[in-house]
Protein backbone atom coordinates (compact mmCIF):
# COMPACT_ATOMS: atom_id res chain seq x y z
CA UNK A 1 0.00 0.00 0.00
CA UNK A 2 2.78 2.43 0.90
CA UNK A 3 4.47 1.91 -2.47
CA UNK A 4 1.24 2.80 -4.29
CA UNK A 5 0.91 6.00 -2.26
CA UNK A 6 4.57 6.87 -2.81
CA UNK A 7 4.17 6.39 -6.56
CA UNK A 8 1.05 8.57 -6.71
CA UNK A 9 2.73 11.32 -4.70
CA UNK A 10 5.82 11.23 -6.91
CA UNK A 11 3.69 11.40 -10.06
CA UNK A 12 1.67 14.30 -8.65
CA UNK A 13 4.79 16.24 -7.68
CA UNK A 14 6.19 15.89 -11.20
CA UNK A 15 3.14 17.72 -12.55
CA UNK A 16 3.48 20.74 -10.24
CA UNK A 17 5.24 23.98 -11.11
CA UNK A 18 7.86 25.45 -8.75
CA UNK A 19 5.38 27.67 -6.91
CA UNK A 20 3.05 24.75 -6.27
CA UNK A 21 5.96 22.59 -5.10
CA UNK A 22 6.94 25.29 -2.59
CA UNK A 23 3.38 25.35 -1.27
CA UNK A 24 3.38 21.57 -0.88
CA UNK A 25 6.73 21.74 0.90
CA UNK A 26 5.39 24.31 3.38
CA UNK A 27 2.35 22.13 4.03
CA UNK A 28 4.39 18.95 4.49
CA UNK A 29 6.86 20.81 6.71
CA UNK A 30 3.99 21.86 8.95
CA UNK A 31 2.83 18.27 9.27
CA UNK A 32 6.34 17.06 10.10
CA UNK A 33 6.82 19.74 12.77
CA UNK A 34 3.43 19.14 14.33
CA UNK A 35 3.62 17.70 17.81
CA UNK A 36 0.71 15.96 19.42
CA UNK A 37 -0.45 17.57 22.66
CA UNK A 38 0.33 15.42 25.68
CA UNK A 39 -1.49 16.75 28.70
CA UNK A 40 0.95 14.98 31.04
CA UNK A 41 3.81 17.09 29.63
CA UNK A 42 1.83 20.29 30.25
CA UNK A 43 3.08 21.69 33.57
CA UNK A 44 -0.07 23.70 34.23
CA UNK A 45 -2.31 20.66 33.66
CA UNK A 46 -0.20 18.42 35.90
CA UNK A 47 -0.11 21.11 38.59
CA UNK A 48 -3.90 21.45 38.46
CA UNK A 49 -4.38 17.69 38.73
CA UNK A 50 -1.99 17.50 41.69
CA UNK A 51 -3.83 20.36 43.37
CA UNK A 52 -7.19 18.63 42.90
CA UNK A 53 -5.80 15.32 44.12
CA UNK A 54 -4.33 16.92 47.24
CA UNK A 55 -7.66 18.67 47.90
CA UNK A 56 -9.43 15.30 47.65
CA UNK A 57 -6.87 13.55 49.91
CA UNK A 58 -7.40 16.24 52.58
CA UNK A 59 -11.14 15.52 52.62
CA UNK A 60 -12.25 18.10 50.10
CA UNK A 61 -15.83 17.85 48.85
CA UNK A 62 -16.17 15.87 45.63
CA UNK A 63 -19.14 15.10 43.36
CA UNK A 64 -20.07 11.89 41.59
CA UNK A 65 -19.96 11.56 37.82
CA UNK A 66 -23.78 11.57 37.76
CA UNK A 67 -23.89 14.81 39.75
CA UNK A 68 -21.29 16.38 37.45
CA UNK A 69 -23.37 15.36 34.40
CA UNK A 70 -26.49 16.93 35.94
CA UNK A 71 -24.65 20.18 36.67
CA UNK A 72 -23.24 20.35 33.17
CA UNK A 73 -26.64 19.70 31.60
CA UNK A 74 -28.16 22.45 33.77
CA UNK A 75 -25.48 24.91 32.73
CA UNK A 76 -25.93 24.07 29.05
CA UNK A 77 -29.71 24.35 29.32
CA UNK A 78 -29.37 27.81 30.90
CA UNK A 79 -26.96 28.88 28.18
CA UNK A 80 -29.45 27.93 25.42
CA UNK A 81 -32.13 30.24 26.87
Amino acid sequence: MSQVIDKKLYEALEKLNDTQKKEVLVFVGGILEEKKYDKWEDESFVSEMESRYNYYKKGGKMVTADEADKRIKNLLAKKKK
